[in-house]
């Protein structure tokens, strides 16, 4: 088991499919950011509410699998650092927030020597 964080357009990711980041909002995306494109191999198959199976294919990041659009949201397991800050970025081009499990909101805040850091918030 691990630790998600969640892009979404709700102030918590359970919400999600009440106001879903839809695959053309992902397609958007991915043709604005030379950094990410899809996978053509790496997916999730997941069961659909009316029995169907259907692929999910995660999204790459500089070439490597890191990132899953599911549905309504887009999904990371464990980030490190520098992930964080690319869901950041990703979230504020969607005009969307990331969102810990627990609910915490991650945002991008500044070090003492102007470079770019993660910041949590709990409410």
């Amino acid at each position: 088991m691990g630790y998600d964080l969640h892009v979404v357009l709700t102030d918590q990711w359970t919400d999600s499919e009440s106001r879903p980041i839809t695959k053309a909002d992902i397609d958007r995306l991915i043709a604005s950011d030379s950094e990410l494109s899809w996978s053509k191999t790496e997916y999730v198959e997941m069961t659909e509410p009316d029995g169907s199976v259907a692929r999910y294919f995660l999204i790459n990041w500089r070439g490597t699998p890191t990132f899953w659009w599911y549905r309504s949201e887009i999904i990371c397991k464990n980030p490190d650092e520098a992930q964080v800050l690319k869901l950041v970025a990703i979230a504020e081009a969607l005009g969307a927030r990331v969102v810990g499990d627990d609910g915490e909101r991650y945002e991008r805040g500044k070090s003492i020597f102007g470079r770019s850091k993660v910041v949590i918030r709990r409410e």
